[in-house]
């Protein structure tokens, strides 16, 4: 069916149609192409009432029953849409914060790891770790981040490789800096979501400040 003829045929039945169907109609026309100012000059109402329309369509299946039987009205079942909308954006922001800490907390256990693994004692850790996040955070603050990303596929040892600065290992004078440079610029590819990064490094910075 063409958009003309859908518009035409939704103007006929638009008096003998449940707003639900109502919705479905204009949700499938609005889709197809034409704007909603358009649709709404067509039937002649407001945007605002196909949007409010639209709306009514995200209810909860058992709300939507609810309204075709007529026992909640239109405006109540918008209104359940919208709390129902509210709830699983709350939901989704609830597991991407859950899914971050999980991911920190990793990263976390990869530079703690790290850290073992170059023979880097207690107290040198934690100067080393405070070191690479005050890199990375005035870094970020002046937008002088390193350029580029590891490949996602990469494994994480070998980006700790390639990530390694150039040149012998230096001598205790200058071994912290050197290894604050490493882990900054290993951190940074390995963990390219911020806060993730930033998390990770503070649950390690308190781990070697404790050890």
């Amino acid at each position: 069916m063409s958009e003309i003829s859908a518009v035409s045929n939704l103007q006929s039945q638009w008096h003998n149609l449940a707003d639900l169907d109502r919705a479905r109609a204009v949700c499938a026309i609005h889709r197809a192409g034409t704007s909603l100012r358009a649709l709404a000059k067509a039937l002649n109402c407001s945007p605002s009432l196909l949007r409010h329309l639209l709306t009514t369509l995200h209810a909860p299946a058992e709300d939507r029953l609810l309204a075709y039987k007529g026992e909640i009205s239109t405006n109540e079942l918008a209104r359940r849409a919208r709390a129902a909308g509210a709830r699983r954006v709350a939901k989704h922001r609830e597991a991407l914060e859950l899914e971050r800490a999980l991911a920190a907390r990793k990263g976390c256990r990869t530079i703690c790891e790290w850290i073992t693994s170059e023979g880097i004692s207690g107290s040198y850790g934690e100067s080393i770790v405070g070191e690479a996040r005050w890199n990375l955070a005035t870094a970020e603050m002046s937008r002088k981040l390193p350029q580029g990303a590891a490949p996602p596929d990469m494994p994480i040892g070998e980006i700790i490789k390639r990530s390694r600065p150039a040149g012998p290992v230096p001598d205790n004078a200058e071994f912290s800096s050197w290894a604050a440079r490493w882990l900054f610029l290993w951190a940074y590819y390995a963990m390219p979501d911020s806060n993730i990064r930033l998390q990770a490094i503070d649950l390690a910075l308190d781990i070697q400040g404790r050890r």
